[in-house]
């Protein structure tokens, strides 16, 4: 059997030895746009691809890809649905993320709710804050609500979470999950409506498509509450962020904590003119091990499948 070739892109080459063990890999130039990938391409049996769009021309022009895997849970950047025509299959990484973009997301919601980082910001100027003062004070997480939006695996992690610090949990979802599920994870199924109106803090954990851009726009920020603050850890296209700029500074909503943004990497830079929002660089996988553990799994899809003749982690 023919040992397999493999073209990655987005990542480094030292740290593709497990993959190399299998497969012939070829690794792209560190700032290789989508049109080198597709004058390099052919002759190629998977795609490994990080940061790259691949699109129907790049498709095209790969006639023996038999796999693309995304190296990590999202997978917008790849054309999905035209990969399926062309009989190529398409897999993620879903369980490697699992745990540290729910880590983030929960570390949002308690860095907003007390005040981390309006304190540490202070304490940097020199300004120790008299935490007696009402306006300098957080609030307490237990007994609160957590709406998420997109219980997949990082949501129902993320309900534990909250679970265990004495919140309550609302959800929405494409599909609801079994009432046995709900019961294992303590978590209640609304509509989008109630889940915007009845959350003291609303997570993002639905992956990016026509359905969910801009579920969060002017209508959706206008049924939450003064009180409450958005998490969006998921992707930036879920958000309507001119509408969640308005709302911020007119104080519609409380606050929000953001990881991902509309025009990566870019941010809009009127957020940081916000002391009621929380910005990280889409970082939620961003632990050693996670790094790790997503290069091991999709090694195990490329594998499992061009080896093997099993797919795994297919979305397509």
């Amino acid at each position: 059997m023919a040992i397999p070739m493999i073209l990655v892109a987005g990542i480094a080459e030292e740290r593709l030895d497990e993959l190399k063990k299998y497969c012939q890999v070829t690794v792209g130039p560190k700032h290789a746009g989508a049109d080198w990938y597709q004058d390099h391409i052919q002759g190629y049996d998977g795609l490994l691809a990080a940061n790259i769009k691949v699109d129907k021309a790049l498709i095209d022009a790969g006639k023996q890809l038999k796999i693309i895997t995304s190296c990590g849970v999202g997978f917008d950047h790849i054309d999905v649905d035209y990969a399926a025509s062309q009989g190529i299959v398409v897999s993620n990484c879903p369980v490697s993320v699992m745990q540290p973009t729910a880590e983030m997301a929960f570390t949002m919601l308690l860095g907003l709710t007390r005040k981390i980082h309006i304190y540490d910001s202070a304490m940097r100027f020199g300004k120790f804050l008299d935490t007696s003062q009402v306006q300098n004070q957080g609030q307490s997480p237990m007994g609160k609500t957590l709406g998420i939006f997109g219980m997949g695996r990082i949501g129902q992690t993320l309900a534990g979470y909250a679970r265990a610090f004495g919140m309550s949990v609302l959800y929405h979802n494409r599909h609801r999950l079994s009432v046995d599920k709900e019961r294992e994870i303590g978590a209640s199924y609304v509509s989008f409506e109630d889940l915007l109106r009845k959350s003291d803090y609303l997570s993002l954990n639905a992956p990016a498509t026509p359905e969910t851009y801009h579920v969060i726009d002017q209508a959706a920020l206008a049924l939450m509450q003064p009180t409450a603050f958005l998490i969006n850890t998921a992707r930036g296209s879920l958000v309507d962020e001119a509408a969640l700029l308005a709302a911020l500074k007119e104080g519609q909503i409380a606050g929000a904590g953001l990881d991902v943004f509309e025009n990566e990497p870019h941010c809009n830079p009127e957020f940081r003119k916000l002391d009621n929002v929380i910005l990280t660089p889409h970082a939620g996988s961003a632990t050693k091990e996670a790094r790790r553990n997503v290069l091991k799994e999709a090694t195990n899809n490329l594998v499992s499948f061009l080896v093997e003749g099993v797919p795994v982690n297919r979305v397509n």
